[in-house]
């Protein structure tokens, strides 16, 4: 039996040759790695990285281009379906005129006032174009027995005035939104200065208890509520007055360019029936239709509208 002291100096040589083989193991290792990155370029992985960012960013791009390309052409196809509507309404009341006794409504232009309010200048000028070019052909066809059919066989007479409506419709329309949201955004302004200066007064002020605080927060929150449900009621309001408005400015571009144009080549002339075309004749015919036109298309042309931006065919 070998004696402690040779069993103590065994163990020894046994711990000492393990330390060694494990510091040989790291140290292999480790040379190991160094060469590894001596013969991989440093820049390796930045660009793998750079590349995986660049194919992300490319990804998302693409997402978002498809996204807005879809959403324009919805748009789009919404603008065509909202134009074909409006041009087929034109055709039949162009080509089927509506009489209560002796007031003949020129509702043809009914939806062009309407497209002019819901749609951009290039679909309303569009608009314009084609019902002046239908109701010239309703002239020359179901029209022409007329008595005035003469006058309105004219283009200037028939189509100009027809274009400029969807015109003064659409920019009365545009402008008058415009200072609208301009007046709002000033009350708006006015109203978060006075609310700040009030509040940098009120902070020396001493404080309240809590439950008079929770209170005050809860009716806040009411008034809140209330607040935006009037700024709500007084947006829809203005909206239908100025489609209202720019509804009744359209009547009166149409009726006062065709009065103008008619009196401009056709004053003195005999039309039909021995009747010749005077100041007062065209008075007397437009007078009666002009009002009505003015007061029906005025009451008609809002709740329209809302209509449409409430289906979502129009913004």
């Amino acid at each position: 039996m070998p004696s402690k002291n040779v069993k103590t100096f065994i163990i020894e040589k046994a711990v000492l040759s393990l330390r060694f083989a494990y510091i040989n193991a790291a140290f292999c290792d480790y040379k190991q790695l160094v060469r590894n990155r001596k013969t991989t370029p440093s820049y390796k992985f930045d660009k793998d990285g750079a590349r995986a960012y660049n194919l992300t960013y490319q990804t998302n791009r693409q997402i978002k281009i498809k996204v807005i390309m879809q959403s324009k052409r919805l748009e789009n196809i919404k603008n065509i379906t909202l134009l074909a509507l409006m041009l087929a309404l034109t055709i039949i009341f162009c080509f089927v005129p509506v009489q209560f006794g002796t007031i003949t409504l020129a509702l043809m232009i009914l939806p062009t006032i309407i497209l002019s309010q819901v749609a951009s200048f290039k679909t309303s000028l569009a608009m314009g174009i084609m019902m002046g070019i239908v109701n010239y052909i309703a002239w020359f066809t179901t029209k022409a027995a007329s008595p005035v059919a003469p006058i309105f066989q004219n283009p200037l007479v028939c189509i100009l005035p027809r274009i400029l409506i969807a015109v003064v419709c659409y920019f009365t329309r545009y402008g008058l939104q415009k200072c609208a949201f301009y007046a709002r955004m000033k009350r708006t302004c006015n109203y978060e200065y006075m609310r700040q200066t009030a509040y940098e007064n009120t902070l020396d002020s001493s404080l309240e208890s809590t439950a008079k605080e929770s209170e005050n927060s809860q009716n806040n929150g009411v008034k809140k509520r209330d607040s935006n449900k009037k700024r709500e009621g007084r947006e829809i309001l203005t909206n239908q007055f100025i489609y209202a408005f720019s509804a009744a400015l359209g009547v009166v571009t149409n009726t006062l360019f065709v009065a103008i144009f008619t009196l401009l080549f056709f004053n003195g002339t005999s039309i039909a029936q021995n009747t010749v075309v005077t100041v007062e004749y065209v008075l007397a015919w437009f007078g009666v239709n002009f009002a009505v036109e003015v007061v029906s298309f005025s009451l008609i042309t809002p709740p329209i509208v809302l209509a449409l931006k409430a289906a979502k065919l129009a913004k």
